[in-house]
């Protein structure tokens, strides 16, 4: 009885979800806006081969790096970082190209056509998820503007077409990023009564990393979860810590034996994550920057490393000191894409939807955060930096353009999105700080 009522509540959710969406006008035309995503872009790859080689586009140009990745898997396993036939490096881990192996069951352009519907129903969860954890964990309220412009903005954000275009895999990346702060927030709060929530916060995060594995940077804000303060007595949770290692383990099983019977190709995988570059795209990041400032793209490597430490370290170092009740995941993950889009040098403009989407569900704390002062000079503080934040978010989603053309045109970087993205931090920072 009780696992029907949890179920019929987070189904309750959904409705809720789905009820706010009929209500909103701008809400109901960007559901139409994003099916009208899918199908501009069906539509291009069966018809732009009529007039030009759809190689020379940038349709399908990911998914078909995935599909080759997931074709070498199965046929020429050592050569799955150095195919020749690749036109892009591929970066991921070994389990990515063994998620693509089904599409290669099938031909090729059926599977572009499957993947893309799927994206489109991928991005629609991810929305509903950004919707239940900002409403049932964080209480946010739509009930101005600016919060319904931002919410309208995460479910139709015209990133999404590039993203959708080439093939991309990062809304799979959103929604596996999503579930595990929902799981944790419940973990906290109880709402829903599912079992084995660590377990399934360890997979879909073991998951995530072979997506992208910058992810891998997430795990140790689990730790929360294993090890807490009451009463500056420090418990050991070491039922959560099993569970969690667990999950994570069976998530890279796959790439645990693929490393043990190809172990040639670790140097490989390491190797094309740490010095290939592509100048033919405008990285958003500070190292890309300082690399053609300096003319040396030699140094990108030791630049990155000089800058994670004192970015990570900071973020890091704030949630260890911060109480459990007052940790905002989303603001916290989504601080881990932040420091990654401005260090790593092949980093673009289309992580910064990534970012977006992931904070979403507890940006609107800060704003919240501005009613609990009572002091007029900080009020102001608290105003100017949500105004900040939000025309940042405004630039990277819907006005990205200025700093893409400058970079395809000019100087194979953006030069005004690396700098946008420090602010961004400071801000992110200095708000974490007060929140404490």
């Amino acid at each position: 009885m009780s696992e029907k009522k949890e179920l019929s509540l987070f189904k309750q959710d959904i409705i809720n979800c789905t009820e706010h969406i009929r209500k909103t006008k701008a809400l109901k035309i960007s559901f139409y806006v994003n099916f009208v995503y899918v199908i501009f872009t069906i539509l291009s790859f069966f018809l732009i081969p009529l007039v030009m080689p759809i190689e020379n586009t940038l349709v399908a140009n990911d998914f078909r790096i995935f599909y080759q990745s997931a074709q070498t898997i199965s046929n020429n396993p050592e050569l799955l970082y150095s195919l020749p036939d690749y036109n892009m490096p591929f970066r991921y881990l070994p389990l990515f190209s063994l998620f693509f192996i089904p599409y290669t069951l099938i031909p090729y352009e059926i599977a572009f056509t499957i993947h893309t519907i799927i994206l489109g129903v991928v991005q629609t969860a991810s929305f509903y998820l950004v919707y239940i954890i900002s409403t049932r964990f964080y209480k946010i309220k739509y009930d101005n503007k600016v919060k319904s412009d931002l919410l309208f903005i995460c479910l139709m954000a015209p990133l999404q077409v590039p993203m959708i275009l080439i093939g991309q895999i990062s809304h799979f990346f959103i929604l596996f990023i999503l579930l595990v702060i929902l799981l944790m927030e419940n973990v906290r709060v109880k709402r829903y009564n599912i079992k084995y929530e660590q377990v399934f916060i360890g997979l879909l995060l073991g998951f995530s990393i072979s997506l992208k594995p910058f992810a891998i940077l997430l795990i140790p804000f689990l730790v929360k979860m294993v090890i807490t303060i009451k009463n500056e007595k420090i418990k050991i949770h070491f039922n959560n810590g099993l569970k969690l290692i667990f999950g994570l383990f069976l998530s890279q099983i796959s790439n645990f034996i693929y490393l043990i019977l190809y172990p040639n190709i670790l140097q490989d995988f390491l190797g094309i994550n740490t010095s290939t570059q592509l100048f033919n795209y405008p990285s958003t990041s500070i190292t890309r920057l300082i690399s053609v400032i300096f003319d040396s793209f030699s140094i990108e490597a030791i630049v990155m490393i000089i800058l994670i430490f004192p970015l990570y370290g900071l973020l890091y170092s704030i949630y260890l000191l911060t109480p459990n009740n007052k940790i905002n995941y989303p603001v916290y993950f989504s601080g881990i894409i932040l420091v990654i889009m401005i260090i790593y040098t092949d980093s673009w403009f289309l992580n910064f939807l990534i970012w977006f989407t992931v904070i979403f569900p507890g940006l609107f704390q800060f704003e919240d955060e501005i009613t609990l002062h009572s002091s007029i000079k900080i009020q102001k503080k608290l105003k100017i930096t949500n105004f900040i934040i939000y025309k940042i978010s405004y630039y990277g989603i819907l006005y990205f353009t200025l700093g893409v053309v400058i970079g395809l045109t000019i100087i194979t970087t953006d030069p005004i999105m690396p700098f946008l993205l420090i602010i961004l931090y400071i801000i992110i920072i200095w708000r974490l700080i007060r929140c404490r």
